[in-house]
């Protein structure tokens, strides 16, 4: 036995085998004996036979049997075995490959994923990447010059197509080859990443086209701004209109509810708009809602919302009017026309602060000013029973007449001239004379549609003139159940103005018994100092007696 520092190895032998290259068990006892390691010498895959030459009838060959080999192979065979199961237990995609792209390894995540254990091994690998990246991807992975890289590809999954993100190494078959002979390749699933990112560029591309129309749009209405910017404020200079504006100045700095009550058309909007843009709250949002406008059965979920599933059709949580007035105002036209049913609810927003959903058991607070506003009257409601009592006097803490616009006939030739300015504008019209005729027919008319009707009479005429002259599409419309001769003394509608209030100051005190001040007193309802209620009592002359 010859020994050396690095292995055993077994002296070579002389076996001689008659006319068959197979080592049997037998022969290789009767030249070894029980000296040797059989175990070990008869694994075929340890033994290495090296034909050596023929005499006559005999085969000679060479035996050598190395043990350090052996066991280094054994060890070899466990770690590929570890780093077997651990592939496999990855949900990253591992296989190996040749030059050819014939599929040398595949890790179980592979074969769940592309193919099954059969059809690997007659399927190259190139035919799993699409079409539309094969070029790409054989260009990157197969070039000679690539040891390592990246690339995204293609690739045909269980007859539908996906989006593998690759690594890949090249490596040698040992270390004396001079070229790559193996490819191993690292890949995990991108699709969902990839389709997110499509999502968000169609997305991003929306957005951009909708920024470029709302810029369009935006240059538009700054345009039409000019126009409507008449329109949209309030004009007027006679003693009526100051004194609403008074009335507004007083309130609108102040946290309580206010409501608005006027014929239809006198322009309740802009009032409480303007009551907004002089509040508290006037960065916050203004939301209007007609409540004529809406069906009944409707109107409950407009104003305070409702949960997913809380009817059907409700397939996801709406937000109520009341909550997106939040922090802000609620502006509620037509309020005279609000479900009697309803009303209670509403009677909890203004004295708790706090609203239910439909199909909530959750309570919300909310902190919105309401401004109300209504063409009808509601202390009569009130005394028919179609509108709650304790609604009226909740909503009705600083009431506000708009006089109609036949009261405020100082006002109509500023109406007329602001209007004459829009309409040119919009139109493209040079009209600049109106006769004094026509002035003093616009100024004596009733206007049963108010300020409303005045714009859409002066706009068509602007429509229809053809000069610098105004001239009325048609006559005036005559009306005779209305008051034509109605007194055009303005200090007359003070009066009425004045005794609006009067009258609303009594209720109230009848309503507490005459207390003035302290808790649940007069004073407090109406949100007024002590000092000053007394003030007006004296100014409006109102005594216990009246």
């Amino acid at each position: 036995m010859l020994k050396t520092t690095r292995k055993i190895v077994y002296p070579l032998v002389f076996v001689t085998i008659y006319y068959t290259l197979f080592v049997t068990e037998e022969i290789l006892y009767n030249y070894f004996g029980n000296a040797l390691p059989w175990r070990e010498v008869l694994s075929f895959t340890y033994l290495d036979l090296f034909p050596v030459f023929i005499i006559g009838t005999q085969l000679v060959i060479l035996v050598s049997h190395d043990l350090e080999k052996t066991k280094l192979e054994k060890s070899i065979q466990f770690y590929k075995n570890n780093l077997n199961c651990i592939l496999d237990q990855t949900n990253t995609i591992v296989a190996s490959i040749d030059l050819n792209g014939n599929i040398l390894y595949a890790n179980t995540f592979f074969k769940s994923s592309f193919l099954t254990e059969d059809l690997i091994k007659t399927t190259n690998f190139k035919k799993l990447i699409s079409r539309d990246t094969s070029d790409a991807f054989e260009a990157q992975v197969f070039n000679e010059n690539n040891i390592t890289g990246n690339i995204i590809s293609k690739c045909t999954q269980q007859h539908k197509e996906v989006s593998i993100a690759w690594s890949f190494v090249k490596v040698k078959a040992s270390h004396t080859s001079k070229a790559h002979s193996y490819i191993y390749l690292f890949g995990q699933d991108i699709t969902s990443l990839v389709e997110t990112e499509e999502n968000l560029r169609i997305a991003n591309k929306d957005l951009e086209i909708l920024k470029n129309k709302l810029q369009e749009e935006n240059i538009q209405l700054k345009n039409e701004s000019t126009f409507l910017n008449d329109s949209n404020q309030l004009i007027g200079e006679s003693p009526n209109f100051n004194y609403v504006m008074n009335r507004i100045e007083d309130v609108a700095p102040l946290d309580v509810p206010v409501l608005l009550e006027g014929e239809t058309g006198v322009g309740k909007e802009l009032f409480a708009n303007e009551i907004h843009k002089k509040s508290k709250r006037s960065d916050k949002p203004f939301i209007k809602i007609n409540c004529s406008a809406i069906p009944k059965e409707l109107i409950e979920s407009e104003l305070f919302g409702y949960e997913k599933g809380a009817f059907t059709g409700a397939d996801k949580l709406k937000r109520g009017m009341f909550e997106l007035a939040d922090t802000g105002t609620l502006f509620l036209d037509e309020f005279g026309e609000l479900p009697l049913a309803l009303q209670p609810k509403l009677l909890r927003v203004l004295q708790e602060g706090e609203i239910q959903r439909l199909g909530a058991e959750k309570i919300i607070k909310i902190d919105t000013r309401i401004i109300a506003a209504t063409n009808l009257n509601l202390a009569t409601l009130v005394e028919k029973g179609q509108f709650r009592s304790d609604l009226y006097y909740r909503i009705n803490v600083f009431p506000v007449t708009i006089p109609p616009l036949r009261n405020r006939k100082a006002d109509i030739p500023l109406l007329i001239d602001a209007f004459i300015n829009l309409f040119n504008r919009k139109y493209t019209r040079q009209v600049k004379q109106i006769s004094q005729t026509l002035m003093d027919d616009l100024t004596n008319h009733s206007w049963p549609g108010n300020i409303r009707q005045l714009k859409n009479i002066i706009e068509r005429a602007i429509i229809t003139s053809d000069g610098s002259k105004l001239k009325l599409a048609e006559a005036l419309p005559k009306h005779k159940d209305h008051v034509a001769n109605q007194s055009s003394n303005e200090n007359a509608t003070l009066d009425t103005l004045a005794d609006c209030e009067r009258k609303h100051i009594i209720h109230v005190l009848e309503h507490c018994n005459w207390q003035i001040s302290g808790k649940n007193g007069a004073a407090q309802i109406l949100n007024l100092p002590a000092s000053t209620l007394r003030s007006k009592m004296k100014k409006l002359e109102i005594m216990k007696q009246s």
